[in-house]
């Protein structure tokens, strides 16, 4: 019966390991990293692979051509791929990027065992010239270099010579035969000039002397003539600015280089094509049951920005050509300001019709007026209201003369001299007074104004008064009634309301004094780490003394903001203001990050920042900004303390609009229960062993001051995401103040 069980459990640890089994892809690239299109190839990969239902390792590798070739080297690099994932972690499929790639791959392809290889941006004819045996697919490419000749040609059809441009390496070398091919092809072409494998400094001199009648077609090159090497994107760049002509290519990376544009296949499709296939043979699925399309699509893309430049008629691109850069149209962006136009004209033409039928019913009302006047007169009299009327047409002077006093609230039997009301209001509401009352008759809208009334025995009596301009803002009509008793009580009301929120503050903060041990452990534990980083540099032969004086600034700085922590939260026991100042939240952010880096480098955190660019400034407490800041990001380092060290990622993301800035911090943790959803800004919550928590409520109260909020919720894949959203240069704040 013992032994049973054994193997039951035996079973189930199996079944176990195998389910939570990662499988690896290798990834092997023709060129260098930097190149471009490797990058977008791989970000889509991964991508895609993110979405397999088992986890998925992507190891990648460079053949770094044309910097590196030859035997040797290849030998070299095959043992160093057999030693490296042969034995230890063979993949489950190989992904070879380019044609340099797919031929050493099959040179070499007992290396790593029977695995299926998938290629991806190699050529389509190629491909039909050297067909790959079984266990190699993939969609192939078609760099339609004549199709975009074709292209500028139909742009610019009063070309009279193009100007091919490539390099000096074996990749160089095989796209101008290509070119050179495609060219033979075309019907009604101009003049080709072939500009190869020229130093740099000669193929912009050439195109420096180009002009109108000329058009530039180029790959880019991977060597020129002095031997030296660049990435194809990088010159296109360079001779996009210099050349004197438009100049186009195949490749979707020099869109926004300055080149024009041409037939180009998307390598983020690429990518996503490759990153399907890999999922479906990890799945099982055999390689002859994979449906594969012909090629990768090469629609044209075309930056706006040069079209503009070169004043190439919009009639002549294509239709379904893809438009990078391309302003609204005049609709698009205007929609909003055309509607309201429209919707306050067809308003006034009803307000234009209504006069019409008021004028015609006004006359009705003249005997009804008369009778409203004296029930009017009689409700403000049981109302305990005064009706007044101030002259204004008597005086116009903007500085009021002493006269004979008035009360302004009694009623009389002739109009009162307005600068003998004026005379006697209280002097500190005099001027308000004034301005209101004559910026009311100068819009012909209604005066509405509270005042204090000095009376003849020099009490002061508080005056609510409201009233009408005439016709021709000769008079002001109205009433008005005596508020004193409801003021004082006003005014008690608000002294009463700020001794209670003093005495609830100094509650509030007598209940969160363990805050304080809370906020300095942050700086405290930075100048540890940091201290701790210093120590094991010292151990260096020799010492990195860059390194040290930077850590060593770091540590005055977490120290300087301990200090400044404390005064901060001394401050709060008196009545005073959060300071505010004009911010840039980004650069805010990146300074965050800098005086925590010393702090990620030791929990082996890392943090990725999707900054927005060009957001809006805010107006904010710059301090306690930071604390938010700083409070979220070690917050989700907590969070993904039990993760392994590679996939500790952290991202730090801000977006804004018009209205608001967010900044959200998404960490890879295991994410808060659902039960505790309404309890994480909650003060003394918490789910970290030793955690005050107090931490978060502290967050929320900063970001509420600045009239913004603070919310979370959880990742699909896993972790959670805080949103600090906070208004845009917000005028209304509400500071802290006691």
């Amino acid at each position: 019966m013992h032994l049973v069980w054994l193997l039951a459990a035996c079973c189930l640890m199996a079944s176990s390991a195998s389910a939570a089994r990662v499988r690896d892809v290798l990834m092997v690239f023709s060129n260098d990293r930097l190149v471009p299109a490797n990058a977008e190839v791989l970000r889509s990969l991964r991508d895609t692979l993110a979405t397999s239902s088992e986890p998925v390792e992507v190891f990648e590798e460079f053949l770094d051509q044309p910097a590196f070739s030859g035997a040797a080297f290849e030998n070299t690099f095959a043992a160093y791929l057999r030693d490296k994932y042969g034995v230890a972690r063979p993949p489950g499929a190989i992904v070879v990027a380019g044609r340099p790639a797919l031929e050493f791959v099959l040179r070499h392809r007992g290396l790593l065992g029977d695995v299926p290889i998938v290629h991806l941006a190699v050529d389509k004819a190629y491909l039909e010239a050297h067909p790959t045996p079984p266990g190699v697919t993939g969609v192939p490419i078609v760099y339609d270099f004549a199709g975009t000749i074709e292209l500028a040609l139909r742009l610019h059809p009063r070309t009279r010579r193009v100007v091919v441009v490539t390099g000096s390496s074996a990749s160089d070398r095989s796209f101008e035969a290509q070119v050179r091919s495609g060219v033979t092809r075309l019907r009604g072409m101009p003049p080709v000039e072939y500009v190869t494998a020229l130093p740099t400094a000669a193929v912009l001199a050439r195109l420096r002397e180009l002009g109108d009648g000329d058009v530039v077609f180029t790959t880019g090159y991977f060597g020129d003539g002095t031997g030296r090497v660049f990435v194809p994107r990088d010159t296109a760049a360079v001779m996009a600015a210099e050349s004197g002509a438009p100049l186009y290519g195949p490749f979707a990376t020099f869109i926004g280089t300055g080149a024009v544009g041409g037939r180009m296949g998307s390598y983020v499709d690429i990518g996503r094509l490759a990153g399907q296939t890999v999922k479906e043979l990890l799945a099982g699925t055999p390689l002859a049951a994979l449906k594969m399309p012909a090629s990768v699509p090469s629609p044209v893309q075309l930056d706006w920005r040069q079209v503009r430049r070169w004043g190439i008629a919009e009639s002549a691109i294509p239709e379904g050509a893809i438009a990078h850069f391309r302003g609204p149209t005049f609709w698009e962006a205007y929609r909003s300001q055309v509607l309201v136009i429209a919707a306050v004209i067809v308003l006034q033409g009803l307000l234009i019709a209504a006069l019409l039928v008021e004028r015609r019913l006004r006359r009705r009302t003249v005997s009804a007026l008369a009778q409203s006047e004296k029930r009017m007169s009689l409700a403000a009299r049981a109302a305990g209201l005064s009706v007044w009327v101030w002259e204004l047409a008597r005086d116009r002077r903007t500085k009021p003369v002493p006269q004979k006093r008035h009360s302004g609230g009694a009623q009389k039997d002739t109009p009162a001299a307005f600068s003998d009301v004026v005379d006697t209001v209280h002097p500190a509401d005099r001027e308000g007074f004034d301005r209101a009352v004559r910026q009311a008759v100068a819009r012909g809208g209604e005066v509405d104004i509270e005042y204090r009334r000095v009376e003849r025995d020099g009490q002061v009596h508080w005056i609510a008064a409201r009233g009408q301009s005439t016709r021709w803002g000769e008079h002001v009509i109205g009433v008005a009634i005596d508020i004193t008793t409801r003021k004082l009580a006003e005014l008690q009301a608000q002294r009463d309301r700020a001794a209670l929120a003093n005495m609830n503050r100094v509650s509030t903060l007598g209940q969160l004094s363990a805050s304080i041990a809370h906020q300095l452990n942050q700086p405290l534990a930075a100048v540890i780490g940091n201290a701790e980083v210093a120590r094991k540099l010292l151990d260096r032969e020799p010492p990195d003394l860059g390194e040290l004086r930077h850590i060593y600034d770091d540590i005055v700085a977490e120290n300087l903001r301990a200090a400044d922590v404390i005064r901060r939260l001394g401050g709060l026991y008196r009545r005073g203001e959060i300071q505010l100042t004009s911010l840039d939240v980004n650069a805010l952010m990146l300074e965050t990050l800098d005086l925590v880096r010393g702090e990620l480098v030791t929990r082996q955190v890392t943090a990725v920042t999707e900054l927005a660019p060009e957001l809006p400034g805010i107006r904010a407490g710059r301090v306690e900004l930071q604390q938010v800041f700083l409070n979220l990001i070690l917050n989700g380092a907590d969070a993904m303390s039990e993760l392994e060290a590679s996939e500790r990622r952290l991202v730090i993301r801000t977006n804004g609009d018009a209205t608001s800035v967010s900044v959200c911090v998404v960490d890879r943790g295991v994410g808060i229960a659902a039960e505790d959803m309404k309890s994480v800004f909650k003060p003394f919550w918490t789910t970290k062993a030793g955690g005050t928590g107090v931490g978060l409520a502290i967050c929320q109260s900063i970001v509420v001051a600045h009239r913004g909020s603070l919310s979370v919720e959880n990742n699909p894949s896993g972790g959670a995401t805080f949103c600090a959203r906070l208004p845009v240069n917000e005028m209304g704040f509400e500071p802290f103040s006691g």
